[in-house]
């Protein structure tokens, strides 16, 4: 039976949390994709209420393999959704707007925040979706750059 690296990774880390009393990230990660919590988390620090919750889960899909692929980012995920939600995904959408965010404060500094920030900064605003929500028509470096490509053509600014 072969059984790629990242498989071996991911089952090793999840047994060994199991064996040390911990839960397995598949228990708050449905298909090690970052689960609900993740994808909240996502939206609390980016929230754009008229943007498709489908553009979060993507950007949670994108996380979850790179935290797959890393057991040490697979660790210090735990460690931030036992600080988020105490363990349980349940605790997290309990709390109030405040709560969340008091909850994501507590876990500010540590490299893992650090790491979702960026990932989901990029990922959320690099978007097409977004891009649409916003206006933002692409790259214009294929058409001439922007002042070929309708550089004065803002509307929603008085003249």
């Amino acid at each position: 039976m072969d059984i790629a690296r990242r498989e071996f990774l991911q089952l090793t880390v999840n047994l060994a949390l199991v064996s040390l009393g911990g839960h397995s990230v598949a228990d708050d990660t449905p298909g090690w994709h970052g689960g609900k919590v993740l994808s909240d988390v996502v939206y609390q620090l980016f929230p754009h209420e008229r943007l498709s919750r489908d553009v979060y889960m993507q950007v949670t899909e994108q996380l979850g393999d790179s935290i797959g692929q890393s057991a040490e980012l697979t660790a210090m995920m735990n460690n931030a959704m036992e600080v988020l939600s105490g363990n349980s995904q349940e605790n997290w959408f309990a709390l109030s707007e405040r709560g969340k965010t008091e909850a994501i404060e507590k876990i500010q500094h540590t490299p893992f925040f650090q790491f979702v920030l960026n990932e989901a900064l990029s990922g959320v605003y690099r978007h097409p979706l977004t891009w649409e929500l916003l206006g933002y028509e692409g790259s214009s470096l294929e058409f001439g750059g922007y002042i070929d490509r309708g550089f004065n053509d803002i509307d929603w600014l008085p003249d």
